[in-house]
């Protein structure tokens, strides 16, 4: 696997990368605070003795070193780190924390520094004031609030505290990387990145942390190490657009596209200059990759697409949903690959971001999912609304990212059906990620009771093939509700006041066939089979019954691994496939017939 230009291993914002990082993973003291009495005690400046974590491990798996089943609502984090006090003199220290469960406050040297709700995206905070004054010492103490409530976006971690059906074990505190960096006083806070197939050009909008007058930014474009563009633009505000060609005369078709098949990249040069000099160089990278639909279909890069997915989960056996390294991540995309599928559905949870750089290096297609509240109050809508436009920016530069998933199931929106406050959070969620991200499809409530979606997707769970076909065989009755009744695990493909206007169609969840093939117990959709055979002979025929139908452009299979009491995987936990790879690749992408 090639990696881009810019790319240092382990560096937690692939997209984004300079020359300095220190990893602040590893061990750090941990203390529960069951009375919730350590701010008023003052735990930033005195911290209590109880136990030691390893970070980015949530107390709650084995890979932390503490595996404990209690539910706690409030935990602290300590660890003291020595920066260098020269760096310090000349340049800013930021402190980044790539996932936090869920409300974070953070004190550096007995001074608070930053707080930050919202347990699946990146935030930081300036620690430079409070680590000079120490001359580069830092004591970085971090206290974090987690909830059972309903109206806390939470995914698959269950509200009960324990596992239970499809909800997992629960996931406190910090589940992903924590690091830092130096940068200049005046640095490039972010670039967006937005590449045109129709007029063979990228835009980048690229922010400065604080306007002065005297910067330019230089934006040097390549595919390969052959330059194919350079341009150099001023700041005239802290916001500067710039756009560059992509044209080139090393492709007949002058430009390079990514696609699964051929998941093609270039590379960016950020270059922060101000009278001539250079003040800093940031390296990033993005694909030429427009998603979009036309009549029924899902184009990519003006070329219908048919997507043959896999549901991902992303938990692990020791290590719960941070993933153990990025060999694992790496792996899980190339099983994913090996099994037929050309992309996933990452489900309930928002990955680590190098997993969308890897699945950008692979050629995998991705649904970027929201983990979803389960109770419509107002708090709902202001937790998910920010949270969400949160994942979109944090991860809009990713080719590989096709689609945007804000809801799923009517998890957290239960009356959406009829409640026009619940659809209006639904259209919100809509139109607020099209105002960010104009070309990429948004599925408004993944699986049913749809409002405004540029994509119909359906759930279903028959493990009969031949009812599957009968079912969707009368696809125009099927999206219009009209041969739901009577089947009860099914809801009604529009909420009430929307149909159906062509939109392409996905059956985007359907197998989940519970199949038991090691020691581990639990269930699976409908009746289990006994054998991996059988198991083979029921996925091969449900496949086949959804490929079959005209006018479903996409699948997606319940699920790529068998997840704690869920035995519904292609694999088990720990990634062991339940028939041989080319037995159940065979079986998944049997052609239409």
């Amino acid at each position: 696997m090639q990696h881009v230009k810019c790319y240092k291993e382990g560096y937690p914002r692939p997209q984004f990368v300079r020359d300095n990082f220190t990893d602040l993973c590893g061990k750090w003291q941990f203390a529960f605070d069951a009375k919730n009495e350590g701010e008023e005690e003052e735990w930033f400046l005195h911290f209590p003795e109880q136990t030691s974590i390893v970070v980015p491990f949530a107390y709650q798996t084995q890979k932390s070193g503490i595996e404990s089943d209690a539910v706690a609502s409030c935990v602290w984090y300590s660890r003291t780190v020595n920066f260098d006090a020269s760096r310090l003199k000349k340049e800013r220290l930021l402190l980044h924390f790539e996932g936090c469960d869920y409300f974070t406050k953070v004190w550096v040297n007995g001074i608070f520094v930053g707080s930050h709700r919202g347990g699946y995206c990146r935030f930081s905070f300036d620690v430079t004031a409070a680590v000079r004054k120490t001359g580069g010492a830092a004591n970085v103490v971090v206290r974090v609030e987690d909830t059972q409530e309903a109206v806390q976006p939470r995914g698959k971690q269950s509200s009960l505290g324990s596992s239970i059906g499809c909800w997992y074990q629960n996931t406190t505190g910090i589940w992903k990387c924590v690091w830092s960096e130096f940068v200049p006083n005046r640095y490039l806070t972010g670039v967006k990145i937005t590449p045109s197939i129709r007029d063979y050009y990228v835009e980048f909008e690229a922010t400065l942390s604080e306007y002065e007058e005297g910067f330019s930014l230089r934006a040097v474009v390549s595919h390969h190490g052959a330059t194919v563009s350079e341009t150099v633009s001023r700041f005239t505000r802290r916001i500067l657009n710039v756009k560059a060609d992509l044209n080139h005369d090393g492709d007949i078709f002058r430009v390079y596209y990514w696609t699964p098949e051929t998941p093609n990249l270039y590379d960016v040069e950020f270059y922060l200059e101000k009278d001539g000099k250079t003040i800093e160089k940031v390296g990033s990278y993005f694909g030429l990759a427009e998603c979009y639909t036309e009549n029924n279909c899902v184009m990519l890069n003006c070329n219908p697409i048919y997507l043959q997915m896999a549901l991902v989960q992303g938990y692990y056996r020791e290590s719960g949903l941070t993933a153990p390294s990025e060999e694992a991540m790496i792996s899980d995309l190339q099983l994913a690959k090996s099994l037929g599928f050309n992309g996933i559905r990452m489900h309930q949870k928002v990955e680590d971001e190098r997993f969308y750089y890897f699945a950008d290096l692979l050629g995998m297609a991705v649904w970027c999912e929201m983990p979803s509240a389960y109770e419509y109050k107002s708090e709902t809508v202001d937790k998910v609304m920010a949270e969400w436009m949160e994942v979109v920016r944090q991860n809009y530069n990713h080719p590989s990212i096709l689609v945007w998933v804000p809801l799923n199931e009517s998890w957290g929106v239960p009356r959406i059906l009829t409640d026009p406050a619940q659809q209006s959070l639904s259209l919100a969620l809509y139109y607020a990620t099209k105002a960010y991200d104009a070309r990429r499809p948004v599925i408004s409530n993944d699986g049913w009771e749809h409002t405004k979606s540029d994509i119909v997707t359906l759930h279903n769970y028959v493990q009969n093939a031949e009812e599957l076909s009968r079912f969707y065989g009368d696809l125009e009755n099927a999206l219009a509700g009209k041969n739901v009744p009577g089947y009860s695990q099914l809801r009604l493909p529009f909420a009430n006041g929307y149909s159906y206007h062509g939109e392409p169609v996905i059956i985007s969840e359907f197998a989940g066939i519970g199949y038991q093939s090691g020691s581990d117990g639990g269930w699976g959709y409908g009746s289990k089979v006994a054998a991996s055979e059988d198991f083979v002979n029921r996925l091969r025929a449900l496949c086949a019954s959804i490929r079959k139908i005209d006018g479903i452009c996409g699948f997606c299979v319940t699920q790529l691994t068998d997840v704690e009491t869920e035995i519904n995987g292609l694999t088990d936990i720990d990634r062991i496939p339940k028939a041989p790879i080319e037995v159940l690749r065979d079986a998944i992408s049997e052609t239409k017939k």
